[in-house]
């Protein structure tokens, strides 16, 4: 009884900093330290934390990236978004899968794609994809689905540095991409 209430307590904990963290981001009153950020670094600290999760899944991550490639950016609230990314990415994709994560120049901002061969998205859900409190299918376990305020607080901290996210898919299997566009440095 004792380790259950201790786990629902560590969740709700959780839940209640990833609300806080909303709260802030779209009000803009959460403190960033804006700054020229190596993207690529970013995502291969990103990338080198998630290698554990992947591999006990079979999926293989993969870094298509250029240097140099620097945007203005808080780099913790960057990392917060392809932690994010990176994370929804292993948990859909099917196992034996690739994720590959993107990162490229384009005019004056800094794109980051989270790829994956996951289940797709209709246009109805990339249109809703980062709306508070939406998910994919309702119907899942809130243990293993999550609260459906990750991608929110992604829209509001890429917001709150200037930049802007959204989703692309091809539909229903064919798995989706999650951007993310800063402002060149």
């Amino acid at each position: 009884t004792w380790t259950l209430l201790r786990g629902e307590t560590a969740r709700l904990t959780r839940l209640v900093g990833d609300l806080q963290d909303l709260w802030r981001a779209e009000a803009r009153q959460l403190p960033l330290r804006t700054e020229p950020v190596d993207v690529v670094t970013v995502v291969a600290d990103v990338v080198e934390r998630a290698s554990p999760a992947a591999a006990a899944r079979g999926i293989e991550v993969r870094v298509d990236a250029t240097r140099p490639l620097i945007a203005r950016a808080d780099r913790d609230r960057l990392t917060q978004i392809l932690d994010n990314y990176l994370s929804n990415a292993l948990r859909y994709a099917p196992e034996g899968t690739v994720v590959i994560v993107r990162a490229t120049a384009w005019g004056a901002e800094v794109r980051v794609s989270v790829v994956d061969a996951g289940p797709g998205l209709t246009a109805e859900q990339t249109a809703q994809v980062f709306e508070r409190f939406y998910r994919i299918d309702p119907s899942r376990s809130r243990a293993l689905g999550g609260a459906g305020i990750g991608l929110a607080i992604t829209r509001a901290l890429a917001l709150a540095m200037d930049g802007r996210t959204w989703a692309t898919s091809d539909g229903p299997g064919s798995g989706s991409a999650f951007h993310v566009a800063l402002p060149a440095a």
